[in-house]
């Protein structure tokens, strides 16, 4: 029987493990906290929970060495760590992380002892790539030249669970949701970089239609431009763009925080002593229904009043987070209030427009690729399944020998994007497309 080795139990593991259980393989789940472990393998004969303590490097390595495959769901910062250990010990390796510098100096080493280390194998990274380079590669064969990419995901509350002033609910960790807000950005528009510094990430949204659900508001993500190398792109791509899809107000209301500091992640603090109104008029001077708005030189209509209100920013209450900053106290705030219900669906919604040029260039077709997927009330958060399932369908069809594909990889070559998107299809994760003459 292969073995597959989960380290970490988080929000977005439980599809990861019923998959892989279901399909026969022996799978051990290590968390720090091993109560969780236990619940997401929920007495399976094939399933073994166990307590973890990262930092134990021993421990950690006898567990790698025990298995086939070991699945990293850690924080990013330990996938080296793991990859490491995996090399030593002659282990393949997946995670749905971005690649770091640091992973991809292993691709030599990786292909020298026959072993893959599979990245990028979540939602956003991963589905996208995948479905969008099937396109493209399918296009290319019949004689099409890529000219211009763009690509949005989000992943938002249900309409009918779209009820707070952010428009955003939590299915992962906010304090990552607020790092990733702080990030700049970079894209090419008509064959021009463009830059964006952190401080106007929110500052001019684009309207991003979904057929059937209506128009979201859409930020750029990150650094577009690194993706030209990642994906294969040429000189004849002049647009390239990989955007962030929310409901409407979301940007202005970030930008917003943003503009009040509300987002620093330093210096720390201690907030002994202080109610989180005795905070806000700390910072902001009393009343802060009236300076806060002045602060920003808007109507009290058009501020966060009714926002920070929401999560408890306005409450004359002791302050939770005894000793962090003023992103870990928001970041506690959001989770207490913005969580799904056990009744309630998020979803998750990606939209790829790809243009070719066709017949020597006299003709051009824009393929718009849509994929709305809900998360099932009172089970997996649709973030959960896209995240954790291509992870667990690549480690299968390694273990399988359907990816004979060794080194460093994300999912962007047919043999390993194209089972995983069958095998998706299967599990009702799929996208239509469309086709329009441009």
């Amino acid at each position: 029987m292969k073995r597959v080795l989960l380290l970490g139990a988080g929000l977005v593991s439980r599809p990861l493990v019923r998959y892989l259980l279901d399909c026969g393989f022996e799978l051990t789940v290590a968390s720090r906290t091993v109560a969780k472990a236990e619940k997401l393998v929920d007495g399976h004969s094939n399933g073994r929970a166990l307590s973890l303590n990262v930092d134990d490097t021993g421990a950690m390595r006898e567990l790698i060495a025990a298995c086939d495959v070991a699945v990293s769901l850690l924080p990013a910062t330990r996938h080296i760590e793991v990859a490491r250990a995996c090399l030593d010990l002659g282990k393949h390796m997946a995670t749905t992380s971005y690649v770091s510098p640091q992973m991809r100096a292993l691709d030599e080493e990786a292909r020298r002892k026959g072993l893959l280390l599979l990245n990028e194998m979540g939602v956003d990274p991963g589905i996208d790539h995948m479905s969008a380079m099937k396109v493209i590669h399918r296009e290319e064969a019949a004689s099409g030249t890529l000219v211009g990419f763009s690509s949005w995901c989000g992943g938002l509350p249900a309409p009918e669970a779209n009820d707070n002033p952010f428009g955003y609910k939590f299915s992962w960790s906010p304090k990552g949701v607020l790092i990733a807000a702080r990030n700049g950005a970079r894209y090419l528009k008509d064959g021009k970089q463009v830059e964006v510094p952190p401080q106007r990430l929110f500052a001019d949204p684009a309207t991003v239609d979904i057929p059937g659900l209506g128009t979201f508001e859409g930020y750029p993500n990150r650094d577009s431009v690194a993706y030209m190398k990642t994906y294969g792109f040429d000189e004849r791509v002049r647009d390239m763009f990989r955007g962030t899809l929310r409901n409407h107000g979301h940007c202005k209301l970030y930008t917003q925080l943003i503009e009040l500091g509300l987002l620093e992640d330093k210096p720390r603090q201690n907030f002994s002593g202080l109610s989180y109104l005795g905070l806000m008029e700390k910072l902001f001077g009393k009343p802060v229904i009236q300076t806060i708005p002045a602060r920003l030189g808007v109507s009290q209509d058009e501020s966060p009043i009714e926002a920070l209100r929401y999560i408890g920013f306005l409450d004359d209450r002791p302050v939770d987070v005894r000793d962090g900053t003023i992103m870990d106290l928001l970041a506690d705030r959001m989770n207490a209030t913005l969580s799904y219900k056990e009744e309630e669906r998020d979803m998750l919604l990606m939209r790829h427009d790809i243009t070719f040029s066709y017949s020597g260039g006299n003709r051009r077709e824009r393929i718009t690729a849509i994929m709305i997927d809900y998360g099932i009330p009172g089970q997996d958060s649709s973030m959960a399944r896209t995240v954790s399932l291509p992870t667990a369908i690549g480690v299968r069809m390694l273990l399988e020998n359907r990816i004979k594909i060794r080194g460093v990889h994300i999912p962007i070559l047919p043999g390993i994007y194209e089972p995983v998107l069958t095998e998706l299809d299967h599990l009702n994760i799929s996208f239509s497309e469309t086709r329009t003459i441009v």
